[in-house]
């Protein structure tokens, strides 16, 4: 329960991305507009009955029930939120609590209008930050979207039926080429390339989704004002991108060898295990968001340690404490069937566990992972820095 000062303190500081104030004279749709922005983002609390000047006004008894009329009838998909009720110098005032949504996107029903938080105003999504809503609502899959006409100047069909006779198994005739492109989702009713097919077989991606590929900095110290001793794009296909970046961390890093004092024995040290890198890279491309314009997978080496960079934040529903605990949420399931079937990726999904029981064992430095909203980052430590 929040008490006077609490409340005092509140309307000092202000509104901001979590926090709203309401007159009580509100309207409707202005209410719903609010609570729609809140359950778009990460959520928050309204405010009732604290004035935009930030007088604490007076709460009559109906407001509530008009709250939840609001949030059941005038918001699709509707929700409940929690509301408490403050006091401050005999004055009653509602704080309505509004969780992140989990089956995004909300709209207020009456304008049909989508909005977002942005700071301390709610505004309307741009259309890539729609997709992204229906991407987190588990609505959409953007991975599937049509980009271009299917052509064999533009699209690799040795690649692809390399994929489908030696990683997928399928038997099939020349006829079947486009059957096989359609049921594996790489082109659509239309016999247009999808985001997935580019991704894996397009031959040059680049051309149609410039935030594909890779970038890889190399730098002289710990830091990105060192001198810069490497760098490294790649505007290929997925396996490439991969394959591309696992031989830049090997180039950059060294093993370490001493000789056990008692027996002698030879002990190699690694800065970085290969599994380890290659499991932070395979996520990095099967779980970021590809409806991000403008920003590429990135690799930053420093001499104590890698930062891996994947646009996006995670997908809805899941974070880092469930995602290291091996559940699983494929925001691309099918770029994720792929690099599976490319043995790419664990089939079980306990790479990040193997991963995390590696540094337990070892006694090593854990990999920090930040989540945030436009991006994931993990740093991985120099095992051999001191």
């Amino acid at each position: 329960m929040l008490n006077k000062s609490d409340i005092l303190d509140l309307i000092k500081v202000g509104e901001n991305s979590r926090v709203e104030f309401k007159s009580i004279d509100f309207h409707n749709d202005s209410l719903a507009k609010e609570a729609v922005a809140f359950s778009n983002m990460n959520g928050g609390d309204i405010y009732i009955g604290i004035s935009n000047n930030g007088e604490i006004e007076h709460v009559d008894r109906q407001t509530e029930e008009r709250i939840i009329n609001i949030c059941r009838n005038t918001i699709q998909p509707s929700i409940i939120p929690e509301i408490v009720t403050c006091v401050v110098d005999d004055k009653k005032i509602l704080k309505v609590s509004v969780e992140k949504g989990r089956n995004k996107p909300y709209k207020v029903k009456t304008t049909n209008k989508f909005y977002i938080r942005a700071g301390s105003v709610s505004i309307e999504p741009t259309n890539e930050e729609l997709v992204r809503l229906f991407q987190d609502g588990q609505q959409f899959h953007y991975e599937i979207s049509p980009l271009f006409r299917f052509s064999s100047k533009d699209f690799d069909l040795l690649s692809f039926r390399n994929y489908v006779s030696n990683y997928r198994g399928l038997i099939f005739e020349d006829s079947e080429i486009n059957t096989l492109l359609y049921n594996l989702q790489c082109i659509d009713e239309n016999d247009r390339v999808s985001v997935v097919g580019a991704l894996f077989f397009a031959t040059n991606p680049l051309r149609f989704l410039p935030q594909s590929g890779i970038e890889m900095h190399a730098f002289n110290g710990e830091d990105t004002s060192a001198d810069l001793s490497d760098y490294q794009s790649e505007d290929c296909t997925i396996i490439s991108c991969i394959e591309q970046a696992l031989a830049f961390v090997k180039k950059h890093s060294s093993i370490k060898v001493t000789f056990d004092s008692e027996n002698g024995n030879r002990i190699e040290k690694a800065d970085y295990e290969p599994f380890v890198i290659r499991e932070i890279v395979v996520n990095a491309f099967m779980h970021r968001d590809w409806s991000i314009f403008g920003q590429r997978i990135r690799i930053n080496f420093f001499k104590d340690r890698i930062e891996i960079f994947s646009p996006g934040s995670l997908p809805n529903t899941l974070n880092l404490r469930r995602a290291l605990a091996g559940i699983s949420y494929y925001r691309n399931p099918i770029i994720s069937q792929m690099l599976k079937d490319y043995k790419m990726a664990d089939r079980v999904g306990r790479g990040l566990q193997a991963v995390m029981n590696h540094y337990k064992k070892t006694g090593l430095t854990e990999p920090r992972f930040e989540a945030e909203h436009e991006y994931l980052r993990v740093t991985l430590y120099n095992a051999n820095h001191s």
